[in-house]
């Protein structure tokens, strides 16, 4: 067939299709198997023979699912505590440290951005506690968010302060899912973790936590860690002009929760088909229609907006712990940033392959970032860095020693 007739024959295919074929491109998602393919053991014909005008595999690609993951499938345990003030009910997922009889006991404590929910941290959270049993793992769903509910379903209260201090709450409430025995002296370590909104309120944790504690009876923990996922100051204020644009442009509704998931992965708002199966189910619920809708209106949260994000840069380097920023990109660094990572104040990993959910685009390599990080950083390790250095030393040029092991700055 001559190329003439094969562009006549494409445009006539292209100006025929159907709606029904069009919507088979779903079908094309589909990772190749083998057993989708002719034979593997039939010998492939030499590069030098044209393949047939049309051939195709004997099987189409396998359709992509985008049915609904039960939370219990990452998470151990669930609970509604009556929690704060204004009055909230969270909704709370959390699998607890396993006692360790050489290591003190550890949560990690995770908050979302605004408009998500805990859950989006679920294959995340798994793969840390599978890694390191010891280590605890919670998120929940703050106000207006998700499952949680306040005493009053009008109040709109999302300010920077009401959300730390639910944060700070809820450290408390980890606590007390696993209680140490009235013999054990080792005080409970916390990392605190947080995406977007949520890098804002675990940040201001840290600086006010002394502020903010309250619990009678119950001593306060040791904070060997902070890590925020994918926001600073410049771009996040930058970002807030378009946001109301963005929130137009997003459906309103969808027919069903499947439809909710396949749009969250075909947008590309969260990559991971496997982690979007459990998460969007957190953040849209049946409207009185049937049809499913957003949990939460993000527009009534706008005058609070610009307040959650002025001076995150200054406050996250002056934050008294181990520091670490994982971004999707450099460009969202700003100048204080740029300036405090030259000096060593933080870690900064830089993730390029990923969307704005980090945690869920890519738990695994997140997951192995956190683990590196609590081992650098949680009570200890500065004893433990000295016994290294004193049985391994590297040269430098001078001919003087230096450790093999550096503790990172920790201002």
């Amino acid at each position: 067939m001559s190329r003439l007739q094969k562009t006549l024959l494409k445009s006539k295919l292209s100006t025929s299709s159907t709606p029904d074929q069009v919507l088979d491109e779903e079908a094309e998602e589909g990772a190749w198997e083998e057993s989708d393919l002719v034979d593997p053991n039939v010998p492939t014909p030499p590069h030098d023979i044209p393949p047939a005008e049309f051939a195709v595999p004997e099987r189409r690609p396998r359709k992509q699912h985008y049915k609904a993951t039960p939370w219990k499938a990452y998470w151990h345990a669930s609970d509604s505590p009556n929690l704060s003030a204004p009055p909230c009910v969270f909704k709370v997922y959390y699998t607890t440290p396993t006692p360790s009889p050489s290591k003190s006991p550890t949560w990690f404590i995770f908050h979302h951005g605004a408009g998500s929910s805990g859950l989006t941290f679920s294959v995340l959270a798994a793969r840390i506690h599978e890694s390191l049993p010891e280590v605890g793992v919670l998120a929940y769903d703050a106000r207006g968010h998700g499952a949680t509910k306040t005493a009053d379903a009008d109040e709109k209260e999302a300010s920077l302060d009401t959300l730390t201090r639910d944060f700070i709450n809820i450290v408390a409430h980890a606590m007390r899912l696993s209680p140490l025995a009235a013999d054990n002296q080792k005080p409970v370590e916390v990392v605190f973790i947080g995406h977007s909104l949520g890098g804002a309120v675990v940040t201001e944790a840290v600086r006010r936590f002394p502020e903010f504690w309250s619990p009678d009876n119950l001593p306060k923990p040791i904070i060997s860690g902070l890590v925020v996922l994918d926001v600073v100051e410049g771009s996040a204020l930058e970002g807030l002009g378009s946001m109301r644009s963005y929130l137009a442009s997003r459906p309103q509704y969808f027919r069903s929760l499947e439809d909710g998931i396949r749009w969250h992965v075909k947008s590309h708002t969260v990559r991971n088909a496997v982690s979007a199966s459990v998460s969007v189910p957190g953040i849209i619920q049946p409207g009185a229609n049937g049809r499913y809708q957003w949990i939460t209106d993000l527009s009534l949260t706008e005058p609070f907006w610009k307040s959650w994000f002025v001076d995150l840069s200054s406050k996250f380097l002056e934050a008294r712990s181990g520091k670490m920023l994982v971004l999707a990109g450099t460009d969202r660094l700003d100048k204080k940033l740029t300036i405090g990572q030259m000096q060593g104040k933080y870690q900064l990993e830089v993730l390029p392959e990923v969307g704005h959910f980090i945690q869920e685009d890519a738990p695994e390599k997140l997951a192995a970032l956190l683990e590196q990080f609590w081992q650098r950083n949680r009570r200890g390790s500065a004893l433990e860095i000295k016994a290294l250095n004193a049985h391994s030393l590297v040269w430098g040029p001078s001919g003087t020693s230096t450790p093999a092991v550096m503790p990172r700055p920790n201002p």
